[in-house]
């Protein structure tokens, strides 16, 4: 339940959560003139017409000024009697109407008692309600906006859902170029369509009939959309043919100095995308059919060791013990205490559970049970687009050890994500990488280290030791048991000779028996 304070008090606890998060001064003001100024006069513009009342200002204005005040208010209570049907009308939309149809007076009076008027409205946003702030004000600062006070009212807004002071429906949703071009995509297919209009169908397509994952749409979406913007926006998919797709190679090859490996997945985007369209009958054939480009081998990359991982993380556990016998004087040394005992959590998290890194992006605080000793993850969802859960055990006595010690060290924040970052907001998924990044430094390792690697490493340590595949798909959120056995048929040829080593069937032979046996 939304919690009751007037305007005054949320700008008051908005401006100490800046302070608390080390914003620069230089912004802090800017944020208050803002909140104070303009943001107040946007608030005035979309409240409803009321009786305007001289005394609130009597103690605020000299006399001179007064005159004034009371001659603007005067013209504004006559227009609105005059016209009664902007009696239940918005501050915005009477003084609008009134600019229009009071010819008789000049411009400056016009914008003298417009200023006047939403000055006396102002007075009262101070006692205003937050619940009855205008919806139209929630939702436009809710979009994406280059005015400055639009952006500060979001971050306001934002603060007040998370404090619990607004109510949440106002949350923000967000939509990318991708879902904002699904939703637009025509509901017919032929040949006259554009390449952009087709690739949204053809998105559309994917989501809906093939259930494929987001991030794979993307993908496939970025492909066909950097296609289009080379052919150009009005081309049509009937006329493009099969030099098109060679000059466009070529392009990506020599300007852009792809891989052929890229080249190749871009083709075989391009290859599927043309497909559904000739099976749709929109086009007369494919014009990717006789395309080839040679694949390159695959370097298999080698998995980190079981000897580097334990040092990455022996690096991430000093980090954080210089400043455990450490007398905090001052924020600093506090704000690189907590971070140090972060990046100690993300490493213990990545090397002993092998999450994703959308996973742990997404982890909350209830989502660690300490007394249980499980982790609730959220995964990637299966073919109906749902979220799945699972629950992955946590025994390790040392990264539940840092985790217990870093959620004491966390500050109290209004996010309720477990890690966050030094502003105390939710920690995105650069900030992850930085925390691999700054460890690898300290290694002085040249290995440049991601969370897929870490998470494919966990998987091969997992399966050289042995564990059941059905326990290790449950624990990695894998959609299929193939996905799991692939790490099992792919181990290393070192550890293929051990294993042969010790079960070959010719040592239960004696020396001499096998020497005459081989002859």
């Amino acid at each position: 339940m939304a919690i009751a304070i007037n305007f005054s008090q949320a700008v008051k606890l908005f401006i100490n959560h800046l302070n608390n998060c080390n914003v620069e001064e230089k912004w802090i003001e800017i944020y208050k003139q803002s909140l104070q100024g303009p943001f107040k006069r946007l608030i005035a513009c979309e409240l409803k017409v009321y009786p305007l009342n001289l005394a609130k200002i009597k103690d605020k204005s000299s006399k001179h000024r007064l005159h004034s005040f009371s001659y603007a208010i005067n013209t504004f209570h006559s227009f609105i009697h005059n016209n009664p049907h902007l009696s239940n009308a918005c501050f915005g939309k009477a003084l609008a109407e009134m600019e229009k149809r009071l010819i008789r007076l000049s411009p400056a009076t016009l914008k003298m008692i417009k200023q006047t008027v939403l000055q006396i409205v102002t007075i009262d946003i101070d006692e205003l309600e937050v619940s009855h702030i205008p919806e139209k004000v929630i939702q436009d600062c809710m979009e994406l906006s280059s005015s400055l006070k639009y952006r500060i009212g979001r971050r306001l807004f934002k603060f007040l859902i998370h404090a619990r002071i607004l109510d949440s429906t106002y949350s923000p949703t967000y939509k990318s170029t991708l879902i904002r071009a699904m939703e637009q995509a025509p509901d017919y297919i032929c040949g006259h369509l554009n390449v952009q209009e087709a690739c949204a169908l053809f998105s559309r397509h994917l989501w809906q009939e093939k259930t494929m994952q987001y991030e794979a749409i993307r993908a496939r979406y970025n492909h066909i959309n950097a296609f289009s913007m080379f052919l150009g926006k009005d081309r049509q998919i009937s006329t493009i043919t099969q030099d098109d797709i060679v000059c466009y190679l070529n392009h990506l090859e020599r300007e852009r100095e792809y891989s052929p490996s890229s080249r190749a997945t871009i083709l075989s985007d391009l290859r599927s995308f043309f497909s559904f369209f000739t099976a749709q009958k929109a086009i007369k054939c494919n014009p990717t059919r006789n395309i080839r480009i040679k694949k390159p081998k695959k370097n298999d990359k080698t998995a980190i060791s079981e000897e580097e991982l334990t040092l990455i993380f022996k690096t991430a556990y000093l980090n954080y013990q210089q400043y455990e016998n450490v007398l905090l004087t001052d924020y600093k040394l506090t704000l690189e205490r907590w971070l140090a005992a972060r990046d100690w959590v993300i490493i213990s998290l990545l090397i002993c559970t092998g999450i994703r890194t959308k996973e742990i992006a997404s982890l909350h605080i209830d989502s660690v049970d300490l007394h249980e000793r499980v982790i609730k993850i959220k995964g990637k969802g299966d073919a109906a687009h749902k979220i799945k859960e699972r629950i992955i055990p946590v025994t390790e006595p040392i990264a539940l050890s840092a985790i217990e010690i870093y959620l004491k060290l966390r500050p109290v924040s209004i996010y309720p994500h477990l890690f966050l970052g030094h502003r105390l907001e939710p920690l995105q998924y650069t900030g992850f990488a930085n925390a691999i990044k700054k460890i690898m430094r300290q290694v002085l390792s040249q290995k440049q280290v991601t969370i897929t690697q870490i998470r494919k490493s966990f998987i091969n340590l997992c399966a050289e030791k042995g564990i059941d595949p059905l326990i290790l798909k449950q624990i990695m959120g894998h959609n299929s048991l193939a996905t799991t056995m692939k790490y099992y048929l792919t181990v290393r040829e070192q550890y293929l000779r051990e294993v042969w080593e010790k079960n070959n069937p010719l040592v239960y032979f004696s020396k001499k028996e096998y020497e005459e046996w081989i002859i």
